[in-house]
């Protein structure tokens, strides 16, 4: 039995698919099986997985979507943990060894992840800044776990995913035994990510390591045009987290981001020219009283600020 198992859900990629997987042969960690899952793809994936041969696991399925091919590589594998590869993104040689080093210091963590470097590809470097740098709140509700390891539980990991800290799935390395209670939804086709972790985060820990041990390639297939259904699905998960898995006494701590979420989304509407879409958000923002406290502060700030300006 491989210590890690990679999963590589992959479509449509083939100028892509070679490098995540070349990536993951490269490790300095040995103990590992690799799956790629070609969610149906119509170019000329099949047969550059192919030339890899025993070094490589391939299953081809129908096309189903990401959550689909993704639960596909869990039923395939065979690892105490399952890795996350997605097939436009690349890891660094060292990045299943940092991984094993920090499970060796947290016996059956369930839930692991790090920071990571976005890169366009139509640049010829990655982005200087990484997520956490972007993000730095991380640190304000983290414990420290360990040498450039953090734990994040209870309201402190509820608050980070709430306030919209992007967690991607090449970081993601889930123990075996937290998918065999939770698997990626098939019915969600955008942010299924984000699904995903806040049901794991009702239940279980997070390890954060504090390097940058993957690379998300941004790129014209991946960039999400419709930013307004990712929305309204992002606002959905959150509510179907507050109405089935928070107990009661969690849920206005959950409706605080959902008004937030509201108000942030018709701000950016109305950036964007959607002024209907943009005062429909707003008005469901201050349908939450949890936000009314919130904006009393904002205005209360603005008039001493203006008071003592004069």
């Amino acid at each position: 039995m491989p210590f890690f198992s990679v999963v590589i859900p992959t479509f449509n990629r083939e100028s892509m698919v070679a490098d995540a997987i070349e990536a993951a042969l490269s490790q300095d960690f040995t103990d590992y099986e690799i799956i790629v899952v070609d969610d149906g793809s119509t170019d000329g994936t099949a047969r550059i997985v192919e030339a890899y041969g025993a070094k490589v696991q391939y299953y081809r399925q129908d096309n189903a979507g990401v959550a689909t091919a993704r639960n596909t590589g869990v039923a395939l594998s065979h690892g105490e943990y399952i890795c996350y590869l997605d097939s436009d993104d690349l890891w660094p040689q060292t990045k299943l060894s940092e991984y094993k080093d920090v499970i060796d210091q947290n016996p059956g963590a369930p839930f692991i992840f790090s920071d990571f470097h976005k890169h366009n590809v139509k640049n010829p470097k990655p982005y200087e800044i990484s997520n956490s740098e972007i993000f730095p709140y991380i640190f304000d509700l983290a414990e420290p776990a360990g040498q450039n390891t953090y734990t994040l539980k209870g309201d402190s990991l509820l608050r980070l995913l709430l306030r919209g800290y992007p967690l991607y799935p090449s970081t993601f390395a889930i123990h075996r035994s937290v998918h065999n209670h939770y698997r990626w939804d098939p019915g969600i086709l955008k942010s299924e990510d984000f699904n995903l972790v806040l049901k794991l985060s009702c239940q279980y820990p997070f390890l954060y390591i504090d390097q940058s041990l993957a690379t998300v390639r941004v790129h014209d297939s991946n960039k999400s045009s419709d930013f307004i259904t990712k929305n309204h699905i992002n606002t959905a998960s959150m509510k179907l987290l507050r109405d089935l898995y928070l107990p009661k006494s969690k849920r206005s701590l959950c409706n605080h981001y959902i008004s937030q979420k509201y108000f942030g989304d018709g701000t950016s509407y109305f950036k964007k020219g959607l002024y209907r879409l943009s005062v429909a958000n707003i008005v469901r923002s201050l349908g939450f009283r949890e936000n009314w406290v919130r904006l009393m502060k904002s205005t209360v700030g603005k008039l001493w600020r203006r008071e003592n300006a004069q």
